[in-house]
């Protein structure tokens, strides 16, 4: 696709606040996770931003430009060098989508109303689509394959993450909370999976004076940050095994409870035994189950936190709506694929269930992978660079955390003869 055909059909631009209302009900936001999260109106508002109404034009021309960029993304999570380096489709694809948006061509279509509608849509619909097919790539039986030093990683390294990750990125550094809330998620549970997930279960709690277009920001900052660390744990892994001392059975619960994604997971631990990588993989996937019991939690306390913000409002109804937690569809959904899956393998042979598992595995990683493409496309340089080196630091912190301060846990754990 060239910049001409995509400077064509963005054509001529309309004053963008003018618009402001249209372009709310028609994007897709007001019914969408990200828009009844609490977020008052577009940060379109005050960009400056002009945009055309080609309307369906846009929306093709944007269908195909997220197509294309997920398959070239695909295309390079391929290549041998990459995948050494635990790089996958998804934060390639966002990655790929960042870069695009310095296009001035591209930046003009993605103003388009009907490419906004398409840009929405994915990003709601396809992601949580995405999610819930991922279920069927774990299963309750996975709980018992390593026991209770997994799951007891995997909580600590959780709860541990968490509660750091509040503290440094909110009290020390004064970050946005959604970006504390995002980067927290990541590095906690599994990833740019986690932050997709955490956007529209967590985003309608986070009043922190963020706007909806904020929030979208925050989201792609995030992944980006646990994109780059979680590369540089594959890196460093089969050193820090060697330096904690840890044997095969410990090193795939030490790489699986700390390292950001699965991919990551299975990479750092391809050259350290069949053993290491198939408790790595196991542990990693068990922590990735917690996902949803994970964002539960937090919504219940981030909802709890607005109560007691509503309560000293002088509106009651606005207090009231606070008590008001609502688990969306898309989490629940993602809980029966998980005990879906546990029961299909008790009644179903292994070969139907394999390509049954495969095809899931597939339609998942297609569909997030154009949800981060489309993620990739709506963020804007100018709010990377105003969030300068902070959000940097507390990603590198966690990952300290996780990496150093995993394994010197489980390397305690293994002297004292406790796994």
């Amino acid at each position: 696709m060239d910049t001409g055909t995509i400077t064509r059909a963005a054509g001529s631009a309309g004053d963008m606040e003018n618009r402001l209302t249209e372009h709310t009900a028609a994007s897709g936001f007001a019914g969408s996770g990200f828009a009844d999260s609490g977020f008052a109106d577009s940060g379109f508002k005050s960009s400056g931003f002009k945009r055309s109404d080609t309307g369906l034009t846009g929306a093709v021309l944007m269908l195909l430009l997220i197509a294309t960029v997920s398959s070239v993304a695909a295309e390079l999570a391929g290549v041998r060098w990459l995948s050494q380096w635990g790089l996958g489709a998804l934060p390639i694809s966002i990655v790929l989508g960042m870069a695009l948006v310095a296009i001035p061509a591209v930046g003009r279509l993605r103003m388009d109303s009907g490419a906004q509608r398409i840009q929405s849509w994915v990003q709601k619909y396809l992601l949580q689509a995405g999610i819930v097919l991922f279920g069927f790539r774990l299963s309750v039986t996975d709980l018992t394959a390593v026991g209770w030093p997994g799951l007891l990683m995997d909580s600590l390294t959780i709860v541990v993450i968490l509660c750091a990750g509040m503290l440094i990125g909110g009290r020390l550094l004064k970050l946005p909370m959604a970006l504390v809330v995002f980067v927290s998620v990541g590095s906690a549970v599994c990833g740019a999976a986690a932050i997709l997930a955490a956007a529209p279960v967590l985003g309608r709690y986070l009043h922190d004076g963020e706007n909806e277009q904020q929030q979208t920001q925050a989201i792609g900052l995030a992944v980006a940050m646990v994109a780059v660390f979680g590369t540089l744990s594959v890196i460093l892994y089969p050193q820090l095994r060697i330096m904690f001392g840890l044997n095969d059975y410990v090193s795939g619960i030490y790489i699986g409870s700390t390292i950001h994604e699965v991919a990551q997971a299975v990479a750092a631990s391809d050259a350290l035994g069949s053993a290491t990588q198939h408790n790595a993989v196991i542990v990693k996937l068990l922590r990735v189950m917690l996902l949803a019991p994970v964002l539960i939690v937090l919504a219940l306390l981030l909802q709890r936190g607005g109560s007691d913000n509503g309560s000293q409002s002088s509106s009651n109804q606005g207090a009231k709506m606070q008590h008001k937690i609502r688990v969306p569809g898309f989490v629940l959904l993602f809980l029966a694929a998980v005990l879906l899956n546990t029961l299909l393998q008790l009644y179903l042979p292994a070969t139907l269930l394999a390509q049954l598992r495969d095809l899931c595995h597939g339609a998942s990683g297609l569909f997030l992978a154009l949800a981060m493409t489309a993620l990739g496309l709506n963020i804007h340089w100018a709010f990377v660079r105003r969030a300068g080196f902070r959000p940097i630091l507390l990603a590198g912190l966690l990952w300290l955390l996780l990496i150093l301060g995993g394994g010197f846990l489980l390397m305690q754990l293994q002297a004292a003869a406790l796994i």
